[in-house]
């Protein structure tokens, strides 16, 4: 008879591999979250954007083959070139080369990957000493090719959710201003003196980082006459009672899942209908 604790741990050890291999399918879905990963043998250190890190049981290697956009600038880092703030070349001969990310981390660049590393970081969207302002208007890359306006979006987030919102933006391929802040109370007064030309196109709020403020904004956008017209995408938590924000007008509530994939989809369909269908009929 087999020892049953030696069974009841084979089962536990089989679950957890399991749950790993879905945690790290999940994070590779979602590259836009991520900001490097450093090389320990047969384990790897992800850093989050959020600052968050975990210890994923898989070697460097498993994820440089499966993230293609990310740039291996050393033996044991691997770092996802839109987090990129400069690089500084080597300070003499034979020495190695470094990359600033955008918290200020520094990272060594290897000498024989040195070349391939700049060239890809300068055709990367332009990466290299672009700074990572979330408060500051982030024009697309493309927007100067194109003779159009660039659509304004106001969003009220942070963190992830942010991160997020911009990748879904920039999927769209037209010129797009983004505008954050954490908190909405005076941004119907600023909006209010600022011309109607520079007003966005699109406000988000994610109610789920004070939910007083949030419902305040929203009332204060959709009680004034001129500015009730900008639709508003109202984010909250589930099992909220989303029927207050629908009250207060605004132009669509929705619940963030738990899963990345299923809030990402939605969040691409919102968007894309509000800036595009709509701004197209309009």
């Amino acid at each position: 008879m087999k020892n049953p604790t030696n069974f009841l741990n084979y089962r536990l050890s089989q679950r957890q591999n399991a749950t790993n291999v879905l945690l790290i399918h999940q994070l590779l879905e979602q590259p836009s979250l991520l900001a490097y990963f450093i090389g320990a043998d047969n384990y790897a250190w992800l850093q989050f954007r959020s600052g968050e890190r975990r210890l994923l049981a898989k070697p460097l290697i498993y994820f440089e083959e499966r993230l293609p956009t990310f740039i291996r600038i050393h033996k044991t880092a691997l770092i996802n070139p839109s987090c990129v703030a400069s690089i500084h070349h080597p300070p003499r001969p034979k020495m190695a080369g470094s990359v600033r990310l955008v918290d200020d981390t520094e990272l060594p660049v290897s000498r024989r990957r040195w070349k391939d590393v700049v060239q890809l970081l300068q055709t990367n969207c332009d990466t290299v000493d672009l700074a990572n302002s979330l408060l500051s208007d982030r024009p697309n890359p493309d927007q100067e090719k194109e003779d159009v306006s660039p659509l304004r979006v106001q969003v009220i987030m942070s963190g992830d959710t942010l991160l997020l919102t911009e990748q879904c933006l920039s999927e769209l391929n037209v010129p797009y201003i983004l505008q954050s802040t954490k908190v909405g109370a005076e941004l119907a007064s600023a909006l209010l003196l600022s011309p109607e030309k520079q007003w966005p196109a699109l406000i988000l709020i994610d109610s789920r980082l004070h939910w007083a403020d949030s419902i305040l904004t929203l009332q204060t956008l959709k009680g004034h006459a001129r500015l009730r017209a900008i639709p508003v995408i109202y984010l909250t938590s589930p099992g909220e009672n989303m029927m207050q924000a629908y009250l207060l007008d605004a132009n669509s509530v929705v619940a963030v899942p738990e899963d990345l994939t299923s809030f990402i989809r939605i969040l691409k369909q919102l968007v894309d209908y509000w800036l595009m269908t709509v701004q197209l009929v309009a």
